[in-house]
């Protein structure tokens, strides 16, 4: 039984997208005890993008999962990949490089507050985690979805325009470097699934709005 609906079942391909930021979210956020279901997900979306067999033989304990997930991303100690995009962006000045601050965290806190997103109080870390990326974007097409049930053509509009220059202009920059860092990092099978499901579905992303120009 799949964990996630495919491009052509009766769901928008808008819930399929959210299906899939929403994984990534929970992917890349500090681990819970249900990861195994969690990276059964992740390997079946993976299957999905790249059209082969998903094999969750492997399986995931807790207690591994939350000490790699200190390792690679929280410390204390060396971090090995920094899950913020202001670390990865190449077009910031000299003197910022591999910072956590910077202008692209600052446009990341706008665009949450044009699309009227403000988050939890509970949330301490950084609004350019990768987790939190994620995380908006699977807002955003939940409201694709709302508005194309609803044939609300002019916010169907704005809220892929928000998609896509979100896409460009935060996502795309970094994300390969940042999935390169964690296969490179670590022997996790599930980070490691995490990591190419980040790559393959920006790739897919990315088409999906290519294509949506083309029509």
């Amino acid at each position: 039984m799949r964990l996630i609906a495919t491009p052509t079942d009766s769901n928008s391909p808008a819930t399929f997208r959210s299906n899939i930021y929403r994984i990534l979210a929970l992917s890349f956020a500090p681990p819970r005890t249900e990861s195994k279901n969690l990276y059964v997900a992740i390997l079946e979306a993976l299957a999905i993008l790249r059209s082969t067999g998903a094999d969750p033989s492997e399986g995931v304990r807790f207690s591994d999962l939350s000490r790699e997930h200190l390792r690679l991303f929280v410390g204390p100690g060396h971090i090995q990949c920094p899950p913020y995009e202001a670390v990865y962006r190449k077009d910031k000045p000299l003197l910022e490089k591999g910072l956590v601050m910077g202008p692209s965290m600052a446009d990341v806190r706008r665009r949450y507050a044009e699309a009227n997103v403000a988050m939890s109080q509970k949330f301490t870390d950084l609004p350019d985690h990768i987790a939190v990326e994620m995380e908006f974007m699977y807002f955003l097409c939940i409201e694709e979805s709302k508005f194309t049930e609803q044939r609300n053509n002019e916010e169907l509009s704005k809220i892929r325009k928000m998609q896509q220059e979100f896409l460009d202009e935060h996502l795309k920059p970094w994300v390969n470097d940042f999935a390169n860092c964690v296969l490179q990092s670590s022997n996790s099978s599930f980070f490691k699934a995490s990591a190419n499901l980040l790559k393959a579905f920006i790739e897919s992303e990315s088409e999906h709005f290519r294509e949506g120009e083309r029509q």
